[in-house]
């Protein structure tokens, strides 16, 4: 079986956390393991999926690191990861890895490492202090300090990062003073994630999570904030998304796609799910030290979790906005105890964002004020049909938001090539010198 698409999101540690975040959506996965205080995971799982998601000939070979906090599982267990990664590897391969973290355990011996092995980090900071209170740790204390403390640790040693902003109820209602501290902490990478966590009743949400009103209104403000700055080098992940299908070409996020099958969460047992939204007994493909993932892809479990996240409600059917929304996240509307009929979570506020960014890039690319973001637009719709960009936007380097060039050394894995082609460093010269150093 070829996966083309696949990517992997590994919890070493499960649940298991040095921080005590109020939202967090991942801490009820305890209770799916109650005899395992301290969940960690063998190199025995990692050596096992890394042979198994080879087999598949990904065209990217991505893993994500996430939690729970994986940095818990200490810088060794990296370090003996990547050379298990590196005996998988076949001529051309690179593994890309990425890791979520809260930043407790970065120090310059993590990041040496980061920025050595090419790891993407993304680092969870809301904001200022004010909206950032939901991050604390499990005495009270708040975690702001910590977090930008990693950042600066981070950019010190040149490794490659993003911000992770949740948009809960701390920080809903500032989307500017938001957009604002990501400029004034030259923080040019971004991702936007809305808190929308069950409550205690079906339909209900938790006390941190937002409604459908209140996402769009932040993501509109934000966007108009964005266009304000009129500096493209400010990578926004669903604004990049937007921009995407925006020019007709495929979104990159799994939210804005049709197809639900291109993921796979690894527990630390080896414990396989379709998603880390659905670590649930119920959703359980199986265990790759006692099956392959191509034999969990192709049973019942996961076919019928694909064929039912994929069953949209009959009001999808005839919405303008189906070819960018694809009826939504499944979990806004199973895990929420929406039935199959009734509308989703975020059905309102995705109608609302569409139209409002879609009709704002068609005004500022077709207006007559001069602008870098006008400019961005133009050169863009001109690369797209001169057929620089792939039908799948993987091929070729798909239009994102340009990031600046690294003042010195080696360009990051997103960046242009310096050789002038076009694509980005990791699918072009970069990925010689990956293969260069297996050899």
């Amino acid at each position: 079986m070829k996966k083309p698409n696949l990517g992997v999101l590994i919890k070493p540690v499960s649940h298991d956390c040095n921080m005590a975040c109020d939202y967090c959506y991942y801490r009820p996965v305890s209770a799916l393991y109650p005899d395992a205080q301290r969940p960690r995971m063998g190199l025995e799982v990692v050596d096992a999926v890394c042979e198994q998601y080879r087999a598949l000939e990904p065209r990217e070979t991505k893993i994500g690191w996430q939690g729970g906090e994986p940095t818990l599982m200490g810088l060794e267990f990296f370090r003996r990861t990547v050379e298990i990664e590196a005996r998988h590897a076949r001529p051309g391969d690179c593994f890309g890895n990425s890791l979520q973290t809260n930043g407790v355990a970065l120090n310059d011996d993590w990041c040496r490492f980061l920025a050595a092995n090419h790891f993407l980090v993304g680092l969870s900071v809301d904001g200022p202090p004010p909206m950032n209170a939901v991050r604390r740790f499990p005495n009270g204390k708040p975690a702001f300090e910590t977090a930008m403390r990693g950042i600066a640790l981070l950019k010190r040693h040149r490794v490659e990062f993003n911000v992770l902003v949740v948009i809960s109820t701390a920080n809903v209602d500032h989307p500017e003073e938001v957009f604002a501290f990501l400029r004034e902490n030259d923080l040019h990478y971004s991702q936007f994630i809305p808190c929308t966590e069950p409550g205690q009743v079906a339909g209900a949400v938790s006390e941190h999570s937002i409604t459908a009103a209140q996402y769009a209104d932040f993501m509109t403000r934000l966007f108009e904030a964005w266009v304000a700055n009129d500096e493209p080098s400010y990578y926004v992940r669903r604004i990049d998304n937007w921009l995407h299908q925006f020019f007709g070409l495929p979104p990159e996020c799994c939210e804005y796609r049709e197809d639900c099958s291109n993921l796979l969460t690894i527990e630390w047992n080896g414990d396989v799910y379709p998603c880390d939204f659905f670590v649930e007994e119920r959703y359980r493909l199986g265990n790759v030290l006692g099956q392959t993932l191509e034999q969990m892809l192709g049973g019942a479990t996961f076919r019928r979790f694909v064929r039912e996240a994929e069953r949209l409600p009959a009001m999808c059917e005839e919405c303008e906005w189906l070819p960018y929304c694809h009826g939504g996240c499944y979990r806004h509307r199973i895990k929420l105890g929406i039935g199959p009929q009734g509308q989703p979570y975020l059905c309102e506020a995705k109608k609302r964002v569409f139209g409002h960014v879609f009709a704002r890039l068609r005004q500022i690319k077709d207006g007559a004020a001069p602008s870098r973001l006008r400019d961005f637009l133009r050169k863009t719709e001109h690369e797209v049909a001169a057929g620089l960009w792939g039908p799948t936007g993987t091929a070729r380097q798909a239009p994102a938001v340009a990031r600046p060039a690294p003042t010195g050394g080696a360009p990051g894995r997103n960046d242009p090539c310096p050789c002038g082609s076009g694509r980005k460093y990791k699918h072009c010269c970069g990925k010689l010198v990956a293969d260069h150093g297996r050899r």
